[in-house]
């Protein structure tokens, strides 16, 4: 029984391993719109088809119903479309259902993981509760907590570098360059520093030259990145474009206006690294400092008492005797 249990744990984290890898890189969605264009649908279709997993896709058919019934609410479907909007993948009607296929899958092998270890044996009623309870949701939950975690790591890359960006898209504005060529030079000039930001400055450049209109562009701009200070950039960007005004004096003041609020933020952060760090302080290195200080003085005392004792005992002795022998 045992080795049965050991054999669907390891089965079990295999696939989730193999479940949870980027088996394929996402292409550029320009070039994507381009190849769906330029070649037949039935090669398209070909092609995709060999792409695709054979493994994933007996899944998806087993677990089709549950994947119809948790995409019928609109509501659910725009929560996940968002998210992968936010994290710069396709969005479409099939990305969504394959992401909520990936989640069901999850959530029936962390149901078989629950069940490995439930066979083991020595558990009690309610850690087999919470068992069968939290395993199933925390692995039904894992893909879009991928999500978030990759959403977060990008809003804080965009934000630290958004400042040198702007500085830069300034300079080339001032230098004569117009504002789509200038974005294009910025995300060639970021792709080292700041990959995620120079692929978002060089997707709206590809956008306007798709003919997408400029405000489009830099409203989707907004909508794939939750980030306030590029939201506030995108705002006045479609200001300037509307009212004609200075491009390059806008940038200037708004670049020296973001970076006064990272050091801000940057002081606020070192102000609280103080009152962090008390807990541990309590709790791991005084303790472990008193112990290294106060080991040595606690034993040197210790033999100090032993050989005091000794020695009292031994005086003692030495002034009954010469009593003994009087009487």
């Amino acid at each position: 029984m045992i080795n049965i249990s050991l054999l669907l744990i390891i089965v079990c984290v295999a696939g989730i391993i193999y479940l949870f890898m980027d088996l394929e890189e996402e292409d550029d969605i320009l070039e994507r719109r381009l190849k769906k264009l330029v070649k037949n649908k039935n090669s398209s279709n070909t092609e995709k088809a060999n792409k695709e997993s054979f493994l994933m896709k007996r899944l998806g058919e087993l677990v089709a119903p549950v994947v119809n019934s948790l995409t019928r609410k609109k509501q659910n479907v725009n929560t996940i479309k968002q998210l992968l909007i936010q994290a710069g993948k396709p969005s479409t009607d099939e990305d969504v259902i394959k992401l909520v296929t990936q989640k069901v899958i999850y959530g029936i092998m962390g149901l078989f993981f629950a069940f490995a270890i439930y066979s083991i044996g020595g558990l009690d009623t309610m850690m087999t509760t919470i068992l069968f309870v939290a395993t199933p949701l925390t692995m039904y939950r894992l893909p879009e907590m991928k999500l978030k975690k990759y959403i977060k790591y990008k809003e804080t890359e965009i934000s630290y570098n958004l400042p040198d960006a702007l500085d830069l898209l300034t300079v080339c504005v001032e230098a004569g360059l117009g504002l789509d060529a200038a974005l294009f030079r910025v995300s060639q000039e970021q792709m080292r520093t700041c990959p995620i930001l120079a692929t978002e400055l060089g997707r709206v450049s590809k956008d306007i030259l798709a003919g997408v209109p400029r405000q489009d562009a830099f409203r989707n701009l907004a909508n794939r990145n939750n980030v306030e200070d590029l939201r506030s950039l995108t705002s006045l960007l479609i200001q300037t474009d509307k009212l004609g005004t200075s491009i390059a004096q806008s940038l200037k003041v708004y670049s020296d206006t973001v970076r006064t609020r990272r050091r801000q933020k940057a002081e606020a952060l070192a102000a609280k690294a103080s009152v962090k760090m008390v807990i541990p302080l309590v709790l791991f290195i005084l303790p472990s400092m008193f112990t290294v200080l106060l080991t040595p003085a606690a034993i040197s005392l210790v033999e100090n008492f032993q050989s005091m004792s000794v020695g009292g005992g031994d005086k003692e002795q030495t002034q009954e005797q010469p009593k003994k022998q009087e009487h």
